[in-house]
């Protein structure tokens, strides 16, 4: 079950509009497309497959993704996904479920749009395929590639620090952030939480919250989290979701029916 709480392009024709897509809202170089993108486009040629053009949107340039039916849109985009020992152990399937929801939200950006990934358990371990875990990348095939192989090289142990993990993400000044995560102690504190508000300075973060059976607190720090800084939050009750989640079924996972439960209002 799914459940989520308000606190809630294909490749522009110019090569000068990529770079100035890179930076956030207000490109004099936005696009709005209906339906499916032009022919031609990466959407329709070498970005995406038939089966994913419906998934597309074009919104002035901007893409939207998302993860378990929480979706935004943006230019950057930045995945903090715990890793921890509680995430992966005693037949638990959230941090599997995380990866495949992960790989299907990144088909749904253009190679103009930009992202990261962060796995954390007591320390964040960026996706780094340049050799500077600071920068974000576009989203090329090839980058999706690495990604996907970094992601199935991802194993979940050790304890958990939300704060450094998330405090990285700003620290790259997206337009999004999705961080995911069972809540384990430590939790963050009301004064991270408060200094977390001040450097977002307006980035949306989303917050999915993995549990078994109904939530325990619905007023927990991720919720608070979403609620202060534009975003929202959802809960995933893992006794809910299929029994078999990896990251190869990620393009069959990539819509919230495909978990099983609802999006409240």
């Amino acid at each position: 079950m799914i459940r989520a709480t308000r606190s809630w392009v294909a490749p522009v024709a110019l090569l000068s509009c990529a770079t100035l897509l890179a930076h956030r809202s207000g490109s004099p170089c936005s696009t709005t497309w209906a339906a499916d993108p032009p022919k031609g486009s990466s959407a329709t040629s070498g970005g995406a497959s038939g089966a994913d053009r419906d998934r597309y949107r074009v919104l002035e340039g901007k893409a939207r993704t998302g993860m378990f039916g929480v979706e935004s849109e943006g230019y950057k985009f930045v995945f903090v996904i715990d890793r921890s020992a509680s995430m992966g152990g005693s037949g638990q399937a959230a941090l599997s479920a995380a990866k495949a929801e992960l790989l299907a939200s990144l088909k749904n950006l253009a190679q103009v749009h930009q992202f990261q990934i962060i796995f954390y358990n007591e320390r964040p371990t960026a996706f780094n395929p340049t050799g500077d875990p600071r920068r974000a990348l576009f989203a090329t095939e090839r980058n999706k590639a690495l990604a996907a192989e970094f992601v199935e090289s991802i194993l979940p142990f050790d304890g958990t620090q939300h704060y450094d993990a998330v405090m990285l993400a700003l620290r790259l000044r997206p337009d999004v952030i999705f961080l995911l995560t069972d809540a384990d102690d430590p939790k963050l504190t009301p004064a991270q939480l408060d200094r977390i508000n001040r450097m977002a300075g307006g980035i949306t973060i989303n917050a999915v919250e993995f549990g078994t059976g109904p939530q325990a607190d619905a007023e927990n720090f991720l919720v608070r989290l979403a609620r202060e800084n534009g975003g929202k939050h959802a809960y995933v009750d893992l006794t809910k979701l299929p029994a078999a989640r990896n990251p190869a079924d990620a393009a069959r996972l990539s819509s919230p029916k495909s978990v099983g439960g609802r999006l409240a209002p």
